[in-house]
């Protein structure tokens, strides 16, 4: 049943970024007039897309129908892709389309998970290359996108299917005010933290070599093993000892990033083996309101691409820039996930 799940979910998430990027990318802002049109669009499209989730999910966990929440979202992004004439507005019900696919689906692999990581690694890694994938495929007639419509509609009927085969079968936690002590809140700080700086570097790692299109597929690819070894190591040998060796080596190799591509695709791929690590802490801290958790950190990852919108792409892109935020970044994280550790070991 787990493998079942995680399949499906991870498949349709890479099916609904790639959707989203076709429609943002390569539908909606080539037609756009102006800067600020285009600025707009991406915007309002990561506030819903990112941002909402966070309403999203607290709603989801009251009303604990997760895969029909997914697949509300499937069908919400079809309908703009269909309806990408309309432009920004587009962008805004695909953004809010894609927040009740990650939100749901990650309620569900999350409750699937028993606190662990391996599984959220593997759901969360797999979005990255829809949205590479989608914002590359320029030169493929996207004005009807009639494929990729039935693609996310059939995607819908199979998430109501799984709906109705795990209802009984997947325990989902009945949904309480979380009750936060100083402790909890120092934790939930630092993971916030460290999702801003993830979710900012992420968007400025620019490096001349990725001109280079098998290393720029490479890199996309050391994300989405990056986000996978992140939970399996982690389950294997705990969430601080990968924190601290994942950022410490990334940083490393940041320095040398730049001129040496091989390095440069290992500090990616090491940058982003946290990313499961902080989704897992923080729901097992909001245990009961899982759907929170994923849209605190989701909103986080919208804060930390705030100054890119703006255009502060530059401000810490240098081998001592990347090397000294990436440092932060263990700091908090390393922080958060001992005070972490200790609340386990109690509540066990």
């Amino acid at each position: 049943m787990k493998v079942k799940i995680v399949s499906i979910y991870s498949i349709i998430h890479f099916i609904i970024d790639f959707s989203c990027a076709v429609l943002v990318i390569n539908t909606v802002t080539p037609h756009l007039s102006g800067v600020l049109s285009i600025f707009w669009a991406m915007v309002i499209y990561n506030f819903f897309a990112f941002a909402m989730q966070l309403p999203i999910g607290i709603i989801a966990d009251k009303v604990n129908k997760n895969a029909l929440c997914s697949a509300i979202g499937c069908i919400l992004v079809a309908i703009a892709l269909g309806l990408s004439n309309l432009g920004i507005l587009a962008c805004l019900i695909a953004g809010l389309g894609n927040s009740m696919f990650h939100v749901g689906g990650g309620i569900d692999v999350l409750n699937i998970s028993n606190k662990k990581a391996t599984l959220s690694g593997i759901f969360v890694s797999t979005g990255a290359m829809g949205i590479y994938l989608g914002g590359q495929s320029f030169f493929l007639d996207y004005d009807k996108n009639y494929i990729i419509i039935i693609i996310l509609l059939l995607s819908a009927l199979s998430l109501i299917w799984l709906y109705h085969q795990i209802k009984e079968k997947v325990h989902n936690e009945e949904m309480i005010v979380p009750k936060l002590n100083n402790t909890k809140i120092a934790i939930i700080a630092c993971l916030i933290i460290t999702v801003c700086i993830r979710g900012y570097v992420g968007l400025i790692l620019s490096f001349e070599w990725k001109s280079n299109f098998i290393l720029a597929v490479i890199s996309i690819c050391a994300v989405v093993l990056g986000k996978m070894l992140g939970g399996v190591i982690g389950d294997k040998i705990g969430f601080l000892k990968t924190s601290l060796l994942s950022l410490m080596i990334s940083a490393i190799f940041f320095i040398f990033a730049f001129d040496n591509s091989v390095l440069g695709i290992l500090a990616i791929l090491f940058f982003n083996m946290t990313m499961p690590i902080t989704l897992t802490a923080l729901s097992n801290i909001l245990y009961h309101n899982k759907g929170m958790a994923f849209g605190l950190l989701t909103l986080a990852l919208f804060i930390g691409a705030v100054p890119v919108f703006f255009g502060y792409t530059q401000t810490i892109f240098t081998p001592i820039g990347l090397f000294l935020v990436t440092i932060v970044s263990l700091i908090a994280l390393c922080v958060g996930i001992k005070k972490y550790d200790i609340i386990m070991e109690n509540e066990e």
